[in-house]
Formats: C-alpha cells, structure tokens, sequence
C-alpha cells in the first residue's frame, strides 16, 4: 500500500512541501468546525479503537518475545510518521498527535522503549500498528487453539473499518469542505490514491 506520510508531506501534484503541523491543523480545524456532519467518522473511528484494543494483548505478548531478541530495529523514526488517514482517525477521536519532526530517520523511534512502544495503540501511526515482520507472524502463528485465526479475522475486519473511516471522511469532506479547502491543502494528494496499490 502507499501512504502519504504528513510530517513533511509532498504533494505530489503540485510538488509543494506540507508541513506536518499544517496539515495537522487543518485537519484538526475540520472536525472542530463540523463536529455533527462527521458525526460518522468518529462512530466509525471509536469502532476501530475499540477492535484495535481487543488485539492488542495479543499482539503485545507475541511483539515481547520476538522484538526484545531481534537485532535489527524496525521500529525507526523514519517509518514513524502519520499519514493523512491516521490524522483522520486521531482527530475523530479528539486526540492529539505526537511531534515527529526534526529527528535522524535511520535511528530507533524516540518512543521505543525497552518494554516496546511507549505511545498507546490509539495514537500510534499506522505504519507502526498495521506492521508484522515474519519473525513475528511466525510467532503469532503458534499460538494455541483459534488465537492466532481469530486475531487474523479481527484483523481483517479492521482494515475493511479503516477504510470505510477513510471513505466516510472523504465524502463528507467533498460535502461541507470542497468550497473551503483543496484535498492539497490537507498535504493528501488523494486518500483512495494512499490506498491503490502500487
């Protein structure tokens, strides 16, 4: 999949640098405004939280034994970064972001902790909730009896309630927003464009 990623978002068609708090702000902006109309777009948002909460134990007891013997790092500031979507989702919970800028890319994620990652699950990014490396499917895999099948179903589940959020907004944007605000004025070139496949 390809993700816009906002801390320093390009715009790809107008090849313009959005910063991340810009596009933050703006995004931020919409829900204050107009709360009510995206009324769907929070319920869809609270839905996922609360799926993202069920999995999590699962994911941090696998995540616990296979991460603290791995020698490479993949939790690194370089993929610690949200997209317009994970912008979305926060804002529809009345969250805040965490500040990523201004960091070395190639050094490990100035959240990650000896005990994993110090951000709850809910404003972590997506690139950081939605990434498996095979050492840890491998694990997951072992698991007794239907864990690992139901945490693969719910799994699945919540990557079809990502991108309704995402549709949802979207449609809603183009309805109260279009007159305002250009899709590039957020730094997301196109939310359905993030998600095609490359």
């Amino acid at each position: 999949m390809k993700n816009h990623h906002v801390n320093g978002t390009r715009d790809h068609h107008e090849g313009k640098q959005i910063p991340f708090s810009l596009t933050a702000r703006l995004i931020e902006d919409i829900f204050q405004r107009h709360k009510e109309k995206l009324g769907g777009v929070t319920d869809l948002s609270l839905q996922f939280n609360s799926g993202m909460q069920e999995i999590d134990a699962f994911i941090q007891q696998n995540t616990g034994v296979v991460c603290n013997k791995c020698h490479k790092k993949c939790c690194v500031n370089r993929h610690a970064c949200y997209t317009c979507e994970d912008l979305v989702y926060i804002y529809a919970l009345g969250l805040k972001t965490q500040e990523y800028g201004g960091r070395d890319e190639s050094q490990p994620c100035h959240f990650l902790s000896g005990g994993g990652c110090r951000l709850e699950r809910a404003i972590r990014p997506s690139g950081c909730n939605w990434y498996f490396c095979d050492a840890l499917y491998a694990r997951m895999e072992t698991a007794p009896g239907s864990a690992y099948a139901d945490f693969d179903d719910s799994l699945q589940e919540l990557c079809s309630l990502w991108m309704e959020i995402t549709d949802e907004f979207l449609a809603q944007f183009n309805a109260i927003a279009a007159h305002e605000m250009h899709m590039a004025d957020l730094g997301c070139s196109s939310y359905r464009r993030a998600r095609d496949p490359e």
